[in-house]
């Protein structure tokens, strides 16, 4: 058990954990080894991943973006402790367990789970957004991210989690020019497929922010809006970070795995392809095609009503 407010080798710890299970035991449904990688049109990054498809667990059937949490379906607290990297408690002695995710994406992926033992949806929170702002300000380096995706927006699961991943490669949107938008918001409509809002979070005033990015989030929930989160801190100094916010067309159902699914790594720029004609062939048109399907409509109006809400 450590100290959420006193970790200061997080990413050492993940790893160092992470590479035990995954070379010493069966818990993964495969291995993370070789992974085959391609870079399309100098921005998009590709990794070839047919395990994936083939040996993960079947996702949930998920209709409603404030779906309640349901016992008798799969949730963390039913996994093998096997899979539990470390625990980190909290000031208020919750407890936050890092797991291995058994089916990864890349070498690391792991899943963080605030406040496993209460049974949580998979609904985006003020403590759990909080959380993951305290684990990117103690990570070592800027390897590091942290993503959600919400109900209907390719969440697999409904239990309360956020993916980390660890990526030496710059993601697109890492690479983007922000235009200010109010405080300490910043967007992006016109050069992504999906356009996106960004909070720039200065480790000496988070607080504030994050106040900032749960009512935009809250208004998602109340209008029923999918969406997907990345934490980075590529490109900024050691005590700032950027919260990126994409809202998206809703899916309906149990998540497909397809060519692609659209969630927070693609719309980042990070493909997982699970075909390997796919993985050869794509070209940046192809990609950039299946993003903006998820595109809203709705996105201009949207951000009227957020300035008036801030």
């Amino acid at each position: 058990m450590y100290k959420l407010n006193n970790l200061t080798n997080f990413t050492s710890l993940l790893k160092t954990k992470w590479d035990e299970i995954h070379n010493e035991t069966d818990i993964f449904r495969y291995k993370i080894d070789g992974v085959e990688e391609r870079i399309v049109d100098g921005k998009y990054f590709l990794q070839l991943n047919p395990d994936r498809r083939s040996k993960r667990r079947t996702p949930e059937e998920m209709t409603s973006i404030s779906q309640p949490f349901d016992e008798k379906k799969f949730h963390f607290n039913k996994v093998s402790t096997k899979e539990i990297l470390f625990s980190l408690e909290g000031r208020d002695g919750d407890i936050h367990t890092v797991l291995v995710n058994v089916s990864p994406i890349s070498r690391y992926h792991s899943l963080l789970c605030p406040s496993v033992s209460r049974c949580l949806p998979q609904v985006v929170t003020p403590d759990s957004l909080n959380i993951v702002v305290q684990v990117m300000f103690q990570v070592e380096d800027r390897d590091v991210r942290i993503g959600f995706n919400s109900i209907c927006g390719f969440a697999s699961v409904n239990h309360l989690h956020y993916h980390i991943f660890v990526e030496e490669k710059t993601l697109h949107i890492e690479t983007v020019k922000w235009q200010h938008f109010k405080w300490e918001m910043y967007l992006l409509d016109d050069e992504l497929s999906v356009p996106a809002f960004c909070f720039k979070i200065k480790q000496d005033s988070s607080g504030q922010t994050l106040q900032q990015a749960w009512k935009v989030l809250k208004y998602f929930l109340e209008k029923s809006i999918a969406h997907n989160i990345l934490f980075t801190k590529r490109g900024l100094g050691d005590d700032e970070l950027y919260l990126i916010v994409w809202p998206r067309r809703n899916t309906c159902g149990a998540k497909q795995l397809s060519a692609f699914n659209v969630a927070m790594l693609e719309l980042s720029g990070w493909f997982p392809i699970y075909d390997e004609e796919d993985f050869k062939n794509v070209q940046a048109k192809d990609l950039e095609a299946e993003l903006v399907k998820w595109k809203r409509d709705d996105f201009k109006s949207i951000c009227e009503n957020i300035k008036c809400i801030l």
